[in-house]
């Protein structure tokens, strides 16, 4: 798969690095012609008692050469780089914006939930942004090989199942693990036996999962399925994840089916908003080479 335009949002904390080296690894891998850098200043968030201190002083100069020299020093992809410094209120609009002028195929940014820098991004991305996006922890691994998808097997996850196998066929051993989380719903439980409804779901979820691989015509695939019991669907699919010590987990924007819903605002964003320990990979379509 061809990542041909890549955007990643800097915010001046320790993530950065860490995003920096991670999309140098994307680019290598994945035939990047141009990445765009940005960093969001907001001067209405300093004090106005630093204001005579810094009147004769050009933050945007200052934080452009800190920048520049993090980029340089830990990224070593062979393609066109550039460094955005920008002023602007909402940094959600200004990311939107930015992916849209220049027609990036993947915005990647830091999961600002733990670590805090000069900026955070909200939900409110997922809902603005066009293309895919990539969120990442500190502690994300840069040589990515466990890869496993979330989906519900709504069309919108085939997108996600279709990402994941292209990002999975660079790897020389590839592991692709597909999950499905499934809640019963409450309504049941007076007049189906639990085990009997579980049993039923299950069948339902095996016979999906059949549909989903010869529509894809996949192999080497894993699949897992799992009820969420008593924690809610984005808990459970963490938990596997996390202990399944997945490398990227893809979830598609939305989704819905009698079981399992993704749709933005619910699983994805409550996914999205979390301090994920591991990279969260929302797929908004399928990247074609």
């Amino acid at each position: 798969m061809k990542i041909k335009n890549i955007l990643v949002a800097l915010d001046l904390s320790e993530l950065d690095v860490t995003l920096i080296k991670y999309c140098s690894m994307l680019a290598k891998n994945h035939e990047t012609e141009n990445v765009y850098f940005i960093h969001n200043v907001k001067k209405y968030e300093i004090s106005n008692l630093f204001s005579e201190q810094l009147e004769n002083i050009s933050i945007e100069d200052i934080i452009e050469e800190e920048l520049d020299n993090s980029i340089n020093k830990h990224f070593d992809a062979d393609c066109n780089y550039e460094l955005l410094v920008s002023d602007d209120a909402y940094t959600e609009s200004l990311i939107s914006y930015v992916a849209n002028k220049y027609h990036a195929d993947l915005i990647i940014l830091g999961n600002k939930n733990t670590y805090k820098g000069s900026g955070s991004v909200s939900g409110k991305l997922l809902r603005m942004a066009k293309c895919n996006i990539l969120s990442i922890p500190k502690e994300a691994n840069l040589n990515p090989e466990n890869l496993m998808i979330a989906t519900d097997f709504s069309s919108a996850s085939l997108k996600a199942f279709n990402t994941a196998s292209s990002i999975n066929k660079k790897k020389e051993q590839p592991t692709l693990k597909v999950l499905n989380v499934f809640k019963i719903p409450q309504l049941f439980f007076p007049y189906i036996k639990i085990d009997k409804a579980r049993e039923k779901v299950e069948k339902h979820v095996s016979l999906q999962f059949e549909k989903l691989l010869n529509k894809t015509k996949a192999s080497n695939v894993e699949t897992i399925k799992a009820s969420a019991g008593d924690d809610s669907i984005p808990e459970k699919i963490r938990a596997i994840a996390e202990k399944d010590k997945t490398d990227i987990l893809f979830v598609a924007d939305k989704g819905h089916n009698n079981f399992t819903s993704l749709l933005v605002g619910s699983v994805t964003e409550e996914l999205f908003t979390q301090d994920l320990h591991i990279p969260l990979w929302v797929v908004k379509h399928y990247i074609a080479s």
